[in-house]
């Protein structure tokens, strides 16, 4: 077995205008769009995509019925499953902490920043007022009228990923492309909202890879990196993880 590298370049294409907060405000708007201190182009941190990336991970490995543990602490039953998963990675019984990283041996995956290659920073900006509702009585609340600074569909984002992993820590069948990075790539796709206000229709966008997809300096088509991500591929890697468990 070698160390595994994977490098992924996207794009996030909007489909609508989208937020993601700052965290501050102005005297004219409540809650201002996150952007870049030297152009005030608005972006997306990497920590936001991989947190989401992260979630998009369990999700479609928990429908693939493979094992998955919240990493935060929060109930004795979950705290449990951590205490027994703090083992060096090539031990782990459970796919999203071989792929993320965890704290007894690091992260492996790294995510930055997605940014615009437009000339243009503040133009496409906007501002938009709304209401906040009682969930309650189903009315407006009083005194809850905000603005919130929008963000519009031409700011195309640029992004990427490397994925870096030591020897025998992810699961292969006959040295070919990790079932973990098939697991990676598959969410990557998926992903389809960024940041605040998502349930009125806001950061709804869609993802595609921009480069080939290199591993291991090597160049995978995408039907090749998803390939194993089908029934009899996943239940057969799920039958090795099961053999590799420790006793």
């Amino acid at each position: 077995m070698r160390p595994q590298r994977l490098d992924l370049h996207y794009s996030i294409n909007w489909q609508g205008d989208w937020h993601v907060g700052s965290g501050y405000e102005s005297a004219a708007t409540d809650r201002l769009v996150r952007r870049m201190p030297h152009n005030g182009q608005p972006f997306v941190p990497g920590s936001q995509i991989k947190g989401l990336l992260r979630h998009q991970c369990e999700r479609l490995a928990t429908s693939l019925q493979a094992a998955v543990v919240d990493p935060h602490a929060g109930n004795p039953e979950n705290d449990r499953r951590l205490v027994e998963g703090f083992v060096p990675l090539a031990n782990s019984e459970l796919v999203i902490d071989r792929l993320f990283g965890t704290r007894y041996q690091g992260e492996c995956l790294f995510v930055t920043n997605a940014l615009s290659d437009s000339e243009e920073g503040s133009a496409a900006l906007q501002t938009r007022a709304r209401t906040a509702m009682d969930r309650v009585t189903r009315t407006v609340k009083e005194g809850n009228l905000f603005t919130t600074q929008l963000a519009d569909r031409s700011f195309s984002l640029q992004g990427s990923l490397r994925a870096r992993h030591p020897a025998g820590v992810l699961t292969q069948e006959d040295e070919g492309f990790p079932y973990e990075y098939a697991l990676l790539v598959a969410s990557l796709l998926t992903l389809n909202a960024f940041g605040g206000d998502k349930s009125v229709g806001l950061g709804q966008c869609s993802i595609k890879l921009t480069r080939d997809i290199r591993w291991n300096r090597e160049t995978i088509t995408l039907p090749d990196a998803l390939r194993s991500l089908e029934e009899e591929e996943w239940h057969e890697m799920m039958q090795l993880v099961r053999e590799e468990e420790p006793a």
